[in-house]
């Protein structure tokens, strides 16, 4: 497993973790174990405990630490190179997405007969819309040959 999905494991688990070990080893501003607290008391005497001595610096600390261990979880497991930002393989993803709907959209302007003779289904008006007719005749052309290689036909 990798070492940041441990990691944010860890931290998603913590307050119950936090809690134990301040039952079993803390000890209050009162002078009595965390453990033998109860309620309220057990709750403010472990905040303190975790924060140095400050329940608000503890609170904060509990309540932070599963967060960062769920995004820690999640960039983890979404498959992005180490060290990149999650912004950058964000945008990558959108722009591989825009780049598969604009050929979906290039395969509709394109028929393909049983014997793979490639036709265009519209007559260009332009030469942009040309260009576009051939790079999806291209592009289904590359297709059949790649399944063709593969035996899937």
């Amino acid at each position: 497993m990798d070492t940041q999905i441990s990691v944010g494991t860890a931290l998603v688990g913590s307050t119950p973790i936090i809690n134990t070990t301040a039952s079993a080893i803390g000890i209050a501003k009162t002078g009595a174990t965390i453990g033998s607290l109860h309620g309220a008391a057990h709750a403010s005497a472990t905040a303190a405990w975790v924060g140095f001595g400050s329940m608000k610096v503890g609170m904060f600390m509990m309540g932070a630490f599963p967060v960062i261990g769920a995004l820690l979880i999640l960039d983890g497991i979404c498959g992005r190179d180490y060290g990149s930002p999650l912004i950058d393989w964000y945008e990558e993803a959108w722009r591989q997405y825009e780049a598969q709907c604009e050929l979906e959209e290039m395969k509709k302007t394109v028929k393909v007969d049983k014997d793979h003779q490639v036709r265009a289904k519209t007559r260009a008006s332009s030469l942009a819309q040309l260009d576009r007719q051939f790079r999806a005749l291209e592009v289904e052309h590359e297709l059949y040959l790649l399944k063709k290689d593969m035996g899937l036909l």
